[in-house]
């Protein structure tokens, strides 16, 4: 033993007492980084994943998922009537929803890694089976609003998760796709759970929505019970209460701050901007219906699908400036949407801001990702929570907006969020030789 100790200089002693004291610190990062890499090679040890088949369900899952959200958009005026309260008053239902919704989205992470990813989503799905069921018999606003608050919290269990799983099981190369997918999935819930909405009650009533959203959840937790394996890194020893103890890794990650103002932007936009675009296209000024209201509104999911290659583009010019570009284009058109009355131009114009926010979503997820500096799982899981904040901001803007008079005000109002947006981006520090 002594020959031993002799043999070890001063140097390495105080390295190995140093490395020591640095590890009690950083243990929980260590294990989870140890526990993806277990799982990823406990995946690819089992038979190989379908990449494509897993990535189609969480984008067509998303879309299901998310019009939990904005079904209930255009059925505030049929709640004012039904309940018989103001019409301000009816979008407590949104925003109960869009508040538990986000705060949710903060845990789900934790809680997925402690008793199973693909678990957790169908704890969440079978909860959303259940509560759309009871909404769709419910006469009382006050027990809808409970309600609806109940069905936030089940519904975040998706969006956070689902990148999550990608983020540990998918392969890099396909990494950055499928979560453009699942982020355009979220955005093409805006316009297909608005419009499902608007369908359903032209030939019955609102209670149908909800026992529509019904027989989807069943059908869709089914297919990923069946088709979707369970993913492999897995913690049941977490101590779920210990969370909390992340917040203070923003000590030295204040820059991921700047991520965060700019995606609390993007879905108050694209939510009031698609508010504000039915009242216009329905007004005298442009003269369309309802019909062509929704018509108009499904041109969107050309801009949707334009994302889909943020991955390739940001590999050429870098996350930040694709961000940045995304912001001035949907700005821009905000702008030039305030000064037209050609429904043609008028919907072209929607489908570049669409595409903006599309671009600027994943982006913005990648940004996160490549700003902060270890622990990236606890920070997505809070730029999630802001994002969908945006989702509860969006409909009190709304009443404001539709209190003013001139849609070109209504517009610019809107436009001056994303100016701001811009202005954050700047800021947004650059990282050298910047990927995907």
């Amino acid at each position: 033993m002594y020959k031993f100790i002799k043999c070890m200089n001063f140097k390495s002693i105080s390295s190995i007492l140093s490395g020591l004291l640095k590890s009690s610190r950083k243990c929980h990062n260590r294990n989870v980084v140890e526990n993806i890499e277990e799982g990823r090679s406990k995946m690819s040890i089992q038979k190989p994943m379908n990449y494509n088949k897993i990535t189609t369900i969480f984008f067509i899952a998303g879309i299901i998922v998310m019009s939990s959200l904005y079904t209930a958009i255009p059925l505030t005026a049929e709640f004012a009537k039904d309940f018989k309260i103001p019409q301000s008053i009816a979008t407590l239902n949104g925003v109960a929803f869009s508040i538990t919704y986000s705060v949710s989205c903060l845990f789900y992470g934790t809680i997925s890694e402690k008793y199973g990813r693909i678990r957790t989503i169908l704890f969440g799905i079978s909860g959303l089976v259940l509560i759309c069921l009871v909404i769709g018999f419910v006469h009382s606003f006050t027990i809808l609003v409970i309600l609806r608050a109940i069905q936030g919290i089940f519904a975040a269990t998706f969006s956070p998760i689902s990148i999550t799983y990608v983020t540990e099981t998918y392969a890099p190369v396909k990494r950055m796709t499928a979560i453009s997918f699942i982020s355009t999935s979220f955005m093409l819930s805006g316009i297909i759970g608005q419009n499902l909405s608007e369908i359903i009650v032209g030939f019955s009533n609102w209670h149908m929505v909800y026992f529509t959203l019904t027989v989807l959840y069943i059908i869709l937790a089914f297919v990923i019970l069946k088709q979707i394996p369970e993913s492999p890194v897995k913690n049941p020893n977490i101590q779920l209460l210990k969370f909390f103890n992340n917040f203070s890794d923003f000590k030295t990650n204040k820059a991921v701050l700047l991520c965060y103002g700019v995606s609390l932007t993007l879905l108050t936009m694209f939510i009031s901007m698609y508010t504000v675009f039915n009242n216009y296209v329905t007004s005298d000024t442009i003269g369309g219906n309802e019909t062509t209201a929704i018509n108009a509104k499904l041109f969107g999911i050309i801009g949707m699908l334009l994302s889909l290659v943020a991955g390739r583009i940001s590999d050429r010019i870098g996350v930040k400036n694709l961000i940045l570009g995304a912001l001035i284009v949907s700005t821009g058109s905000l702008i030039l949407m305030s000064m037209t009355t050609n429904i043609v131009l008028l919907i072209f114009w929607s489908v570049l801001f669409v595409s903006g926010i599309a671009f600027a979503i994943p982006s913005t997820i990648s940004k996160v990702g490549l700003t902060v500096n270890g622990n990236q799982g606890f920070f997505l899981s809070v730029n999630t929570f802001i994002l969908f904040l945006g989702t509860a901001i969006a409909p009190i803007l709304s009443i404001v907006l539709n209190a003013i008079s001139s849609f070109t005000i209504q517009f610019n109002i809107i436009a001056v969020i994303g100016i701001i947006a811009i202005i954050i981006a700047l800021c947004l520090p650059r990282r050298k030789n910047e990927v995907r």
